[in-house]
């Protein structure tokens, strides 16, 4: 199981992945607009949940603008697609894990 965490660890994508949420991370406007971007999310939800699809919309159209300046950060685009194709991989990697231990139990 470590040979497998190990190989996977040191897949190019997974290290730009790591390289990529360092700068992220670090960055206090980005962070910041992260945090604003889930507070949007909540009261999305919250309007969708007790309907009130005017108040959905408001926060729909804060949410989409704000979304969109975080794309503008240098390395966030190449960050989503980066932990898209690694959680791709990850699921291949547990269907794979997966089949093999259903093919032992039968």
């Amino acid at each position: 199981m470590n040979d497998l965490k190990q190989g996977f660890l040191s897949l190019p994508e997974v290290k730009r992945l790591k390289e990529l949420e360092g700068f992220i991370d670090t960055n206090l406007e980005l962070n910041q607009k992260i945090n604003e971007l889930k507070d949007l999310q909540k009261k999305m939800v919250n309007a969708k949940e007790y309907n009130q699809p005017k108040q959905f919309l408001e926060y729909k159209k804060a949410y989409d603008i704000l979304y969109e300046d975080i794309l503008d950060f240098p390395f966030v685009e190449e960050y989503l697609d980066l932990l898209d194709s690694t959680n791709e991989l990850l699921k291949n990697i547990t269907m794979q894990i997966e089949d093999k231990i259903n093919e032992k139990l039968k």
